[in-house]
């Protein structure tokens, strides 16, 4: 009979997923010291961890400056991820095709717990572009499309417990940002009600997006497609009508993939 991990090893591979996940797309690269900040551990514990990682070719280090990087196994490990995910594939030729309709750049996005994940995109073919990278991450509740989507359909006591604080909103640069929590929440039934989210100019000056829900087979949102665009480009609403049911056809092309029906 095969014995139970002890406490110890467990721990340790919690913290090396720990030192993997503080690299990101803004701090590609980092030193064991930056790491320990971020981690509240000791810096002599991460240099044992980032050893490890490194013999596996998880990380690699640079000589020169002392810092520590993602290597070849992460890359790996993302394509093998790719490769197996359903939603990916179901997503492919709905994505090229609402970018071909709308000339516009196509975002695919799921969430991680309070967060939202960029995991795919299609570049728009125009000059000025409007964009997240794959493996962005963000709040689900900083005013983006993908992120309201995420949320509307969630029970409400769950939605509750990933907001900030009243005292904390407005939460987003933009000039259109919720003013405040009740604000925001009431925005996520205006989402329920019409089946697509828009970010006017929520989370920055001059950006505007239409999100739509992705639902698998059991009617649970898993994913939303956005069409971020700048604002000058979703002035008219003839324009604006266009993007919105473009998306919706899209995510509902992927739904039905996932095998969900409309009643």
């Amino acid at each position: 009979m095969a014995k139970q991990a002890t406490g110890q090893p467990l721990r340790s591979a919690e913290r090396m997923l720990d030192v993997l996940e503080t690299f990101t797309i803004t701090e590609p690269s980092l030193s064991a010291t930056e790491i320990s900040d971020k981690l509240g551990l000791a810096a002599s514990t991460v240099r044992r961890l980032l050893h490890a990682l490194e013999q596996h070719g998880f990380v690699r280090s640079d000589q020169q400056t002392g810092r520590f990087a993602p290597h070849y196994q992460i890359v790996r490990l993302a394509a093998v991820a790719v490769a197996g995910n359903d939603l990916i594939s179901a997503a492919a030729a709905p994505m090229d095709e609402l970018r071909d309709r709308v000339d516009e750049a196509v975002q695919l996005s799921v969430r991680s717990g309070p967060d939202i994940v960029f995991i795919d995109r299609r570049e728009s073919r125009k000059v000025i572009k409007i964009f997240s990278e794959i493996g962005s991450r963000h709040p689900a509740w900083d005013g983006r499309a993908s992120g309201k989507v995420m949320l509307a359909w969630l029970p409400e006591d769950e939605v509750d417990g990933m907001l900030p604080a009243p005292e904390a909103w407005p939460v987003s640069p933009g000039p259109h940002a919720a003013a405040s929590r009740d604000d925001f929440v009431a925005g996520l039934a205006r989402v329920r009600d019409r089946g697509f989210a828009v970010n006017d100019e929520e989370t920055a000056q001059d950006v505007w997006a239409v999100g739509a829900p992705v639902r698998d087979h059991t009617g649970s949102v898993v994913a939303a497609v956005t069409v971020p665009v700048l604002k000058v480009r979703a002035v008219e609403q003839d324009r604006i009508d266009e993007l919105c049911r473009a998306a919706l056809d899209a995510a509902r092309r992927i739904s039905a993939s996932l095998g969900h029906h409309e009643s």
